[in-house]
């Protein structure tokens, strides 16, 4: 038996991952879960956008004890007992490593991206109480303002509107349905979905090519991992004529408790609107407040408060 715990966090990175094979622990951890099954959310029953959804356990061979669920969430905003969800998942949060390693620029061993990633998990555990508690309500601090679009950005999202852009934009209805397949929607995150491009290995911009982004995500570091792959900045130049011309915004963000950074993409649609995918979830064409994204620059979108502009795919783009 096995028990695999994977805290919800990033749009475009890896999410952090631990899989528990000891059978005396795993048997502590069924009995602290039994003891509490209003702690047990439904997988997506609760948050579902962008930013912290909760940590999500599975049984990856079977649940061992009777009235456990094969997998569940905790902290996410489902369960009935969210005080007792959100004192398990901080159990369940140390018990990660802390030789945790992405493998990127981090040496095995190294705890400097385990302690941040597991300080922002208790951090947003922390928060997402403080939302649910009487009297509780947190403003998010990724609202956006539009102060931070480069005024360029800016013109070209009012070309669009005015349907003159730059370049010319190959398109597709909205027909969220293959993307959130549940043989397609966990395994591609929002760069696959932004560009259609089916990798199944939570894609990273660049690393098809060799390249891999560094720990710090700012703006321009993804923007070279898109070159690698075969976009371009959108109007320099346009993309030649093709099928799969498709329109992307690059946002990057930061937990500002930590500094753990993650990067986010939008792709525009033939109606006028914008839609994106977080991480494994489904699909979507609203943004965190539940508006209809008609301008990415303007929307709310959670953590990611930086904008570095739009792209273009192209039918020999190639991702992994």
């Amino acid at each position: 038996m096995a028990l695999r715990i994977t805290v919800d966090m990033f749009s475009g990175r890896s999410n952090p991952s631990r899989e528990i094979n000891d059978p005396d622990q795993i048997e502590e951890l069924e009995e602290r879960l039994a003891r509490n099954p209003d702690a047990c959310g439904e997988v997506g029953s609760g948050y579902s956008g962008l930013g912290f959804d909760g940590l999500r356990v599975d049984f990856t061979e079977g649940s061992g004890t009777t009235g456990l669920p094969v997998s569940f969430e905790l902290a996410g905003g489902g369960a009935k007992d969210s005080i007792a969800s959100a004192e398990l998942a901080h159990v369940l949060v140390e018990t990660i490593p802390r030789d945790l390693s992405e493998g990127r620029g981090i040496a095995v061993g190294d705890s400097r991206y385990a302690e941040a990633m597991l300080e922002t998990t208790h951090e947003e555990i922390r928060r997402n109480m403080r939302k649910q508690s009487p009297g509780g309500a947190y403003a998010s601090p990724g609202v956006q303002q539009e102060a931070d679009v480069p005024e360029e950005m800016k013109e070209q999202l009012r070309a669009l509107a005015d349907r003159t852009p730059t370049c010319g934009v190959d398109s597709e209805p909205w027909a969220p349905y293959y993307w959130n397949d549940d043989t397609i929607r966990p395994l591609n995150n929002c760069y696959a979905y932004g560009v259609a491009y089916r990798s199944d290995t939570f894609a990273y911009p660049g690393r098809k090519h060799g390249y891999e982004i560094p720990d710090t995500m700012l703006g321009f570091q993804v923007a070279v991992g898109l070159y690698k792959d075969g976009l371009t900045m959108f109007g320099y130049p346009c993309q030649p004529p093709g099928n799969r011309r498709f329109l992307v915004a690059l946002f990057t963000g930061v937990y500002p408790q930590t500094g753990v950074r993650d990067f986010h993409f939008y792709r525009y649609r033939v109606e006028g609107f914008w839609s994106h995918k977080h991480a494994g979830n489904s699909a979507r064409f609203v943004d965190e407040s539940g508006f209809v994204i008609r301008d990415p620059g303007v929307c709310d979108r959670g953590i990611y408060n930086e904008s570095f502009g739009l792209f273009q795919s192209h039918d020999s783009v190639t991702i992994r």
